[in-house]
């Protein structure tokens, strides 16, 4: 982790995407709170984050595609002054036009799929391939940190003055963004990296087509995305029936609901340390199957827990240690892909990923939202838990017989080309 610390250009980088993150958080814990103020209606919140994830979803891929087609640092340093421009309308006081805080959840959330995927492709050629598992794993340090500040920030914002703070809060942590990217990336041009010289002789939507194409073709990335896709169900079932669970089975009110998906963060921030420090000595296989079984394990214990105790302490515990796993699984994946897929296809990928990572999130909540009334929270929870351990397992045995066939593949090719 020292060695990344000491590269200018990837610690810009990194910085800058901690003050995207937390005006990411910022703007996803405060609109919310605020629409549900303004209309005492959990549908029309709802709603906020329904947007978002269509958004996601639908323009997903093609955000992935402009990272392929332009230079990246200078597509994340453009894309972060279009966010902040984006939330200068809640400046006012859009108390009876929510309509435009669902258009500025929206564009937040393509705009920041966009910026998270230039990130990711460009991430290879900040650092050499034998610390790339850690470059992600302190990279993605920045959810569970902006989680905790722009989290506590949006809330306390937001009982000040509206969505006022929101905007100057956000819009000063984009520009932040914007600078250190222009810096980071004139660091990264007097180190290793070279410069990105996309293809331009071909359409947009060509580029997009042959990319998704490629996706396909290529058995590495699609083993991924499908332990990413089991994981995104579970995560759609937990965000909704979770809130269900503190409530039914655990007799509690929002004050522990929040406390629970607060610390979370906490364990995020310890998984990404130790992933730095450890992630040289472990595949990005390995981090995957590990990642996805040990946050499995520990859901079980939580699921069912309140047979044996309701006491507050033990699952603000619990929900320390299930923060770890997830950061693991995330840096395996993310260096899964880029260790798979070329430099000029990247921004591609990454498009794909979470395009069907929020499309997989949506049928877990749809199915969250058909089944949590109908069955018990408890049993729907645990087949959560078993997509995790089915994500685990797709992981280790699918990237396992990938890996024992490129070998046979070398070996063939070698015999046809003499």
């Amino acid at each position: 982790m020292v060695t990344l610390l000491r590269h200018r250009g990837f610690v810009l980088i990194w910085a800058a995407g901690l003050f995207s993150s937390v005006a990411s958080w910022l703007l996803l814990t405060g609109l919310p709170i605020y629409v549900f103020g303004v209309t005492g209606s959990a549908f029309t919140t709802s709603a906020v984050f329904l947007v978002e994830l269509l958004c996601g979803v639908t323009l997903g891929s093609f955000a992935g595609a402009l990272a392929d087609r332009f230079d990246r640092f200078r597509l994340m340093s453009c894309v972060a002054v279009l966010q902040a421009a984006v939330v200068i309308p809640l400046l006012g006081r859009p108390d009876h036009h929510l309509w435009i805080i669902s258009l500025v959840a929206g564009a937040q959330a393509v705009l920041t799929q966009t910026f998270d995927s230039a990130r990711n492709a460009a991430l290879p050629r900040l650092v050499e391939p034998a610390h790339l598992v850690r470059a992600n794993s302190v990279v993605a340090l920045n959810t569970s940190v902006g989680r905790l500040i722009g989290g506590s920030l949006g809330g306390f914002a937001i009982t000040r003055d509206g969505t006022r703070y929101l905007a100057v809060g956000g819009a000063v942590a984009f520009v932040i963004t914007a600078a250190l990217i222009a810096a980071g990336r004139r660091a990264a041009r007097h180190g290793t990296a070279e410069p990105l010289t996309p293809d331009r002789t071909s359409s947009f939507f060509t580029d997009w087509r042959s990319g998704l194409a490629a996706m396909l073709r290529n058995r590495t990335v699609r083993v991924t995305i499908l332990s990413v896709a089991l994981g995104g169900i579970a995560q759609g079932l937990f965000v909704v029936l979770f809130v269900v669970f503190v409530s039914r089975a655990l007799h509690a009110d929002g004050t522990l609901t929040g406390l629970l998906r607060g610390v979370q963060a906490i364990g995020g921030v310890a998984g990404g340390l130790v992933v730095g420090m450890l992630g040289a000595r472990l595949s990005p296989r390995l981090l995957m199957s590990l990642g996805a079984t040990t946050f499995a394990l520990i859901s079980l214990v939580i699921w069912n827990g309140p047979v044996v105790t309701r006491q507050p302490e033990w699952y603000i515990v619990l929900f320390i240690l299930v923060g770890a796993p997830g950061i693991a699984y995330a840096s395996g994946a993310f260096a899964q892909i880029q260790q798979s897929v070329p430099d000029t296809e990247l921004g591609r990928a990454f498009g794909a990923y979470y395009a069907i990572y929020n499309a997989s999130q949506g049928l877990g909540m749809a199915a969250a939202g058909l089944l949590g009334d109908a069955l018990s929270v408890v049993l729907v929870l645990n087949v959560q838990a078993a997509l995790y351990l089915a994500s685990g397992a797709v992981a280790y045995v699918g990237l396992r017989s990938v890996r024992r066939q490129r070998p046979a593949l070398r070996q063939r090719a070698t015999v046809e080309v003499r």
